[in-house]
């Protein structure tokens, strides 16, 4: 016995030291690469840059140097444009429809064969591409070229701003200053998007990409994620899915992100289904994995548990428990997503027991539905909605 539990611990220690390991790897290739490209363009545009800042008077200084500044920032926020729409372009070239597309909250999607404007927002991400995926032949699909195309093209885009103002010698201010900051933005999202990296707590291209070749669970999960969204998209409800899709391997990694989706669109499943009991096993099946999940999905599996202690046995001292400040701030910033409404509206009525602001909320959910892009999820949320609504008008 003690032999064994003493083996456990020191696997566990081990897997710890290989995680930051590897963590700590990733950190001193991403300096590294930092720090060379930082060195070749001090070597290339250092004269550039400083014939562009440099004055007598520090007030015009000032100005030119917060004028180069907004433009590098309106350089990165073109790439982050045009890495979503190589994710868009690569996937076309390999077999994936468009789904959505979306920067910031502004959202366009594919509904009833046209194009609409909608408004969505996933907190920590600046944007994304979705498609749906070809049909698995032999159990495979392409992944790592729709993962990479936004990288490719932030890659092909910085090469050609940076060459043609090393090339091309007649370029005049602004144009040269506009096309080396922004080839700089575009090497910062290659290496940002690039090296696998966990930012802000949302995995990148790379790790996505990682991960699936380790591991044909996560490559599933990523399957799934963008085959549900784009059923749900078309408004299919996920209970309307078959239930074996969102079994997990007893053997699951299931702090890896694209494992824990696959688990989360099991709990939905119940949650469409108003099995309560069996979305309650689901979630709390996180918790001895809870420390080791990306912040965006601890935050989302607390909303969840909030949600159905709420409709459970309301224990205030739980939910207080959870929902603290950082959360309060996740919720206030995912404004955009509808099952956040429906929480609000369960905590107005079943631990403030004010009917008046619970009816707001559904009212919000209601709103919110209408340009919701996913249809599926919004219907389900609608159903949820109005169960609570029962709840409080009899």
């Amino acid at each position: 016995m003690f032999k064994g539990g003493y083996d456990i611990k020191i696997n566990n220690k081990e897997k710890k030291l290989k995680k930051h390991f590897k963590a700590i790897v990733s950190s001193v290739i991403f300096l590294t690469v930092c720090f060379i490209i930082g060195f070749v363009f001090a070597m290339c545009f250092g004269d550039f840059m400083s014939t562009h800042i440099k004055h007598d008077s520090l007030f015009i200084e000032l100005i030119r140097i917060y004028g180069l500044l907004l433009i590098f920032f309106i350089g990165f926020l073109f790439h982050i444009i045009i890495h979503e729409a190589g994710h868009l372009i690569f996937g076309l070239i390999t077999g994936y429809s468009f789904v959505s597309f979306r920067i910031g909250s502004f959202t366009v999607v594919k509904e009833d064969g046209k194009l609409k404007a909608k408004k969505f927002n996933i907190p920590g991400t600046a944007g994304q591409c979705l498609m749906m995926p070809p049909d698995l032949i032999d159990g495979k699909f392409p992944f790592v070229i729709y993962n990479f195309g936004g990288v490719i093209i932030n890659f092909i885009v910085s090469t050609l701003s940076i060459l043609s103002v090393i090339f091309i010698k007649n370029i005049i201010f602004p144009f040269n200053a506009i096309l080396v900051l922004t080839g700089m933005a575009g090497i910062i999202a290659v290496l940002t998007n690039g090296i696998p990296l966990k930012i802000g707590g949302i995995v990148n291209d790379a790790y996505n990409v990682i991960s699936m070749l380790k591991d044909e669970e996560a490559k599933r999960g990523f399957y799934l994620q963008l085959k549900v969204n784009g059923l749900q998209s078309k408004g299919m409800r996920i209970k309307d899915m078959d239930f074996s899709l969102f079994e997990l391997q007893p053997d699951s990694d299931i702090s890896n992100p694209l494992n824990t989706s696959i688990r989360l669109m099991e709990f939905n499943w119940h949650l469409d289904n108003m099995d309560f009991d069996n979305a309650r096993k689901c979630i709390n099946s996180f918790i001895p994995h809870f420390s080791k999940l990306i912040p965006l999905y601890r935050f989302e599996i607390n909303c969840e548990r909030i949600f159905l202690e709420l409709i459970g046995e309301c224990d205030k001292s739980f939910i207080d428990r959870l929902y603290d400040k950082q959360l309060k701030k996740y919720i206030k910033s995912a404004k955009y997503m509808i099952s956040k409404k429906r929480l609000l509206m369960a905590y107005e009525y079943f631990y403030n027991e004010n009917s008046d602001h619970a009816l707001k909320h559904y009212e919000d959910l209601k709103k919110l539905s209408n340009s919701y892009p996913i249809r599926g999820e919004a219907d389900m949320e609608l159903m949820l909605g109005s169960w609570i609504k029962e709840r409080i008008t009899t």
